[in-house]
């Protein structure tokens, strides 16, 4: 695969033992990039394996590179070691954005497997995927689509990021309405590539007649991502005290209100406040977050790392959102430092750009509120478990994920575990084991 802005994709497989070097050459029509001897990230192909007779030295290969100055044209050439290995008269070249979405996708053959197999691939892999993500980001643009102010200045902002498909918010915004006008906050919704934007920007002009709140509508010319679509929103927000709320959060059905206005009302002071999170049948999601290690071993190339992992406190208790009894759910996170998911977070305006916002170099989305919570401790800030904020979440389980999120999950993780890996807040296994 090829991007209009040179970013080039081979994956293949080759007989190591034939080929004595990989120096990469792309002709595009008449120009020719010479890419020196970009990294191939090997893996074990048993079907390569049986054909060739060599079942030690791993045939499968990807590479992620980038040619300079690309003129585009619709012939291309690929040499590797001096061999013609591909051609194509009729070539069509990919946008940035086109190509980090069916490269990631087709990396999905390592992602599936064991990380413990495919992890030094990751972090190999991770710069040149985020040096494409980084080129999508840049090009992205937002654009007002509607706004309805009522107040000339707001006490906080309520920021909503969403992603193609807005089926929820207005049911969202019908079970706040009360809340936000009384306790005057103003929602930003960010829309990430919103299918059906007309329709939407109708459905909210009507809304706002029967619910006087302040709302405006951002949308992005394509994903952007959570940490960007959200930066975005913060960037936005005329109010002092940020919420971040994903858009299939919910008060559940016997709350009388006070779980939304208690939250809203609460002063965060300089710290991170997260809530209790509970799946739609009112069972406990979790209680907060925590980061630990996993060791991951691959025999076959002799390798031993570490690799972490983001678990939930709360996790597998019978806990239900209407039980009076909390002590069971809180018994862990008691005086320990914890990390609150970015579902639904409360912070101040100061202190969120202070720290820098979300970090934008995790592709697309996952771990960057991790990310963001081991920054802000690691800061002197402290983070606070509202635990009277019960809250439902409506996050889709058992949903078959596509091979591209698969991939960036994938890639995410490896970046994460490289940047804290020698964390003093990340959890011993052994400790791990004691935690629920």
């Amino acid at each position: 695969m090829l991007s209009d802005q040179g970013d080039v994709y081979l994956a293949g497989w080759a007989d190591r033992r034939v080929i004595d070097n990989f120096r990469v050459s792309i002709e595009i029509g008449y120009m020719r990039h010479e890419l020196g001897e970009p990294e191939f990230y090997w893996y074990h192909r048993s079907d390569v394996a049986e054909v060739i007779g060599d079942t030690e030295c791993p045939s499968g290969f990807i590479c992620v590179a980038k040619a300079q100055s690309v003129i585009p044209h619709s012939k291309l050439r690929v040499y590797v070691g001096g061999y013609l290995v591909y051609q194509e008269n009729a070539l069509r070249l990919k946008s940035p954005s086109k190509f980090l979405n069916e490269a990631l996708g087709a990396c999905a053959v390592l992602a599936d497997r064991p990380i413990g197999s495919t992890l030094p691939q990751a972090q190999g892999l991770y710069p040149a995927f985020a040096g494409v993500w980084r080129r999508v980001l840049d090009k992205m643009t937002f654009l007002n689509a509607f706004s309805h102010q009522k107040m000339e200045k707001a006490k906080q902002s309520v920021i909503i990021t969403i992603y193609r498909r807005a089926d929820m918010l207005l049911i969202q915004l019908s079970a706040l309405a009360k809340e936000l006008i009384e306790t005057g906050t103003e929602v930003i919704v960010v829309g990430n590539d919103l299918q059906g934007a007309d329709m939407l920007i109708e459905q909210l002009g009507a809304f706002c007649q029967i619910h006087p709140i302040d709302l405006s509508v951002w949308l992005c010319s394509g994903n952007s991502g959570f940490s960007a679509g959200n930066n975005f929103g913060a960037s936005k927000a005329r109010g002092e005290i940020l919420v971040f709320m994903n858009p299939d959060i919910f008060p559940h059905e016997h709350d009388d209100g006070s779980t939304a206005k208690n939250f809203f009302a609460k002063d965060p002071g300089n710290a991170l406040h997260g809530a209790l999170l509970y799946y739609g049948d009112g069972l406990l999601m979790h209680s907060g977050m925590y980061t630990t290690s996993d060791v991951v071993i691959d025999a076959a190339s002799g390798y031993r790392n570490e690799v972490l992992r983001v678990e939930h406190f709360g996790k597998g208790l019978s806990h239900h959102i209407d039980d009076l009894d909390t002590s069971a759910v809180l018994q862990a996170v008691h005086d320990r430092k914890i990390l609150v998911s970015a579902a639904l977070w409360k912070i101040r305006n100061s202190v969120f750009q202070k720290v820098g916002g979300l970090p934008e170099d995790y592709i697309f989305a996952y771990y960057e509120d991790a990310d963001f919570c081991l920054q802000l401790l690691n800061g002197g800030y402290d983070i606070v478990l509202d635990s009277t904020s019960r809250w439902l979440h409506m996050e889709g389980v058992g949903k078959e994920m596509a091979p591209a999120v698969r991939s960036f999950m994938w890639l995410n993780r490896a970046h994460y575990t490289q940047r804290y890996c020698n964390d003093k807040l990340v959890v011993d296994a052994e400790t791990d084991l004691t935690l629920i």
